[in-house]
């Protein structure tokens, strides 16, 4: 995919994986993009902690250049009141964003998202599956 034709629009997959040794969390991502802005929701289940199993849902608002890509993911629900910064590279045919998860003060980590392809997303050797039981929650594996 030439960088003129870079597009972020569609669905992913995606998982962010927080310091220590907590357990990383997985995200669905619907995007679109417009003249390089980004907008979309984003929907995840919490793995652990005091609100696991819980979804949560937030709206993504950011920019894409060239293969860079930035958003700010703001949740809806009182419950998750911190904003998290994604900054990261868009593969060279398009298929995949890798970089770290920043909240102001606080943590980062990694994260990765993968764009689905029909209901499977296959990109190189990475794979990103829903799973059976709940279409908003994915497992990724490397």
């Amino acid at each position: 995919m030439s960088e003129k034709t870079l597009d972020v629009t569609g669905q992913w997959d995606g998982q962010f994986s927080y310091p220590h040794t907590l357990t990383p969390e997985f995200f669905s991502a619907s995007l679109f993009e417009n003249g390089g802005h980004v907008g979309g929701t984003v929907t995840e289940r919490a793995t652990s902690g005091a609100n696991a199993g819980e979804c949560f849902i937030a709206t993504a608002r950011g920019e894409r250049s060239g293969t860079r890509v930035r958003f700010t993911k703001t949740y809806e629900d009182g419950v998750r009141q911190h904003a998290v910064l994604y900054t990261g590279t868009l593969n060279a045919d398009g298929s995949e964003i890798e970089g770290e998860w920043r909240i102001a003060g606080s943590w980062s980590g990694p994260f990765l998202m993968i764009r689905r392809a029909g209901r499977r997303a296959v990109a190189r050797d990475r794979v990103a599956e829903a799973p059976v039981s709940d279409a908003d929650c994915v497992t990724i594996s490397r």
